[in-house]
């Protein structure tokens, strides 16, 4: 008999054990130390009132973490993590932490909840549909270690440094971008955003992204969340490289995107033509939650 309890009701080194023994065997390696666990419970915003853990006869053998967040009036949900024991999978574990997870985001008066699963993992995107999920995206993980260049001639575009929050006011910021490329997950995180503008000072473009260094200081990594354009612009090809050269500057560092949406055609294209190749890809799934409440 299953018992499904609120995370904060339970120890922290209960909740670490059961995200480690959650994920034995998973198609990532997501084992963490304690530090970088609750680090990253933290980093991800994940409401241990509201995320879950399922005990057998006391023993924890599941949890589910959520997190929540007003996007633009619409109150929207997050499944952070799902992971089962492996010995106790395929015996309803999972269907139950799913249930109990749409019960906390009806009572949350949730809009839409969201979450993402790698593309390959076939039981767990059977099991969110089974619960009314729907793929309405892929996410992408690219990466390089060379140096491209994507801006071949100068450019009269303005390129303007901005805080992650500032991308929120533009007319054409996507919203549904995944949890974590998002720009509050940028802002809390030490992300940064460029703009970019034409000639006439209007903005046509933007990406957040997040800059990795080692205890030197020296630059290992850039990660490119999102990279969007103003849509019906004649010049999208040139727009596009410019932010792209003003993100990933010329230097040995690898050069990735984190969760970035498939359906931005342009910018991958651009990216797979440069020598960026793929290294896992999961699917967005969103569940309309309001619909439940009428």
């Amino acid at each position: 008999m299953l018992e499904i309890r609120r995370m904060n009701t339970c120890p922290f080194q209960t909740a670490h054990e059961v995200w480690n023994t959650g994920f034995k065997g998973y198609f990532v390696d997501l084992t963490l130390p304690l530090d970088r666990f609750l680090q990253r419970l933290n980093y991800e915003n994940i409401s241990l009132e509201h995320s879950l853990i399922a005990f057998d006869q006391n023993r924890p053998v599941g949890f589910l973490l959520n997190a929540f967040r007003v996007s633009r009036d619409r109150k929207i949900a997050w499944n952070g993590g799902t992971g089962v024991a492996p010995d106790m999978r395929g015996k309803g574990v999972g269907k139950a932490l799913v249930a109990a997870a749409i019960e906390v985001y009806k009572s949350e008066s949730v809009d839409t909840a969201f979450l993402e699963a790698i593309r390959g993992n076939d039981s767990a995107i059977a099991l969110y549909k089974h619960n009314d999920y729907q793929v309405f995206d892929e996410l992408t993980n690219l990466q390089t270690d060379h140096s491209p260049i994507f801006t071949s001639t100068p450019s009269s575009y303005v390129v303007e440094a901005v805080h992650p929050a500032i991308v929120d006011v533009l007319d054409f910021y996507y919203e549904r971008s995944a949890w974590q490329t998002q720009w509050q997950s940028l802002a809390s995180t030490c992300g940064e955003g460029v703009i970019v503008r034409d000639d006439d000072g209007s903005p046509v473009a933007y990406a957040l992204f997040r800059r990795k260094f080692d205890e030197q200081g020296k630059l290992l990594g850039i990660a490119l969340c999102q990279c969007e354009l103003v849509t019906h612009r004649a010049d999208g090809d040139a727009i596009s490289s410019v932010v792209l050269d003003k993100v990933f500057p010329a230097g040995e560092y690898r050069r990735t995107t984190y969760n970035f949406r498939k359906s931005n055609t342009l910018i991958i294209e651009k990216l797979l033509n440069a020598g960026f190749t793929t290294y896992v890809e999961q699917v967005h799934m969103m569940k309309n939650i309001s619909e439940l409440q009428k």
